[in-house]
């Protein structure tokens, strides 16, 4: 003959075994979103940073781009009249054999 209590016990270590089997599902789908969240927080981090690193190469490329057109800006005005002033500070130039 069952008393309740040993009833009540086998009830209870059977609705214990099914919380039991449900937590470790509850673990699981916090341990998947743990990762989850923490593989979108790098993938974010990481976007930010070569964001900032494109910034910084465009601005170099600016740079180098505007430093080199200067020269070549430089290089095509020449000052002609300080070129003439040269040669006539020469004198007359003639011909010798």
């Amino acid at each position: 003959m069952k008393t309740l209590s040993t009833m009540c016990r086998k009830n209870r270590h059977h609705l214990n075994r099914g919380c039991a089997q449900h937590g470790g599902a509850l673990v699981e789908v916090l341990i998947a979103t743990a990762l989850f969240l923490s593989v979108t927080v790098g993938m974010v981090g990481a976007f930010t940073h070569t964001e900032t690193l494109w910034i910084a190469i465009y601005d170099k490329k600016l740079s180098r781009n505007t430093t080199i057109n200067s020269a070549r800006k430089q290089m095509m005005i020449d000052s002609y009249e300080q070129a003439w002033a040269d040669v006539q500070e020469l004198g007359s130039l003639t011909l010798t054999l």
